[in-house]
């Protein structure tokens, strides 16, 4: 039976992003950073509070799990639609997206609905052991 677990934002460091992921990126192109919240496999979820920094924009790519993003701050733009504080989008295992920010950027919470040991697909797996 798993555990209770106690997730305590503050206690946990910002990370950049690897640089395969950066590599991706077109030049220019602000950054973000992530914590992570629930490590991948310590549940049968991964959480992690991610931060576009304003005028990010995230290529294309997919995860093998089924995802939610829920906006704490700023806005960020998936498609025609504009989501902001206190929105969410589900996207489902293997979907690929993009977003992007406006002025703001955005800071979101991800949560990843699978115990993988890995929310990366198989192609983004590769080319991190690159």
């Amino acid at each position: 039976m798993p555990e209770i677990m106690l997730i305590r934002d503050a206690a946990e460091p910002w990370q950049e992003v690897p640089e395969f992921w950066q590599a991706r990126q077109k030049p220019g192109n602000p950054g973000l950073r992530f914590k992570t919240l629930i490590p991948q496999g310590a549940a049968s979820a991964n959480m992690q509070r991610t931060e576009y920094f304003p005028g990010h924009h995230e290529a294309p790519h997919s995860h093998p799990e089924d995802e939610i993003l829920f906006i704490l701050r700023g806005q960020i733009h998936f498609g025609r639609d504009v989501l902001g504080e206190g929105d969410a989008i589900f996207v489902p295992k293997d979907k690929t997206y993009s977003l992007h920010t406006g002025e703001t950027g955005c800071t979101f919470v991800r949560v990843g609905l699978s115990s993988h040991s890995s929310s990366m697909s198989e192609t983004d797996q590769a080319a991190a052991k690159a």
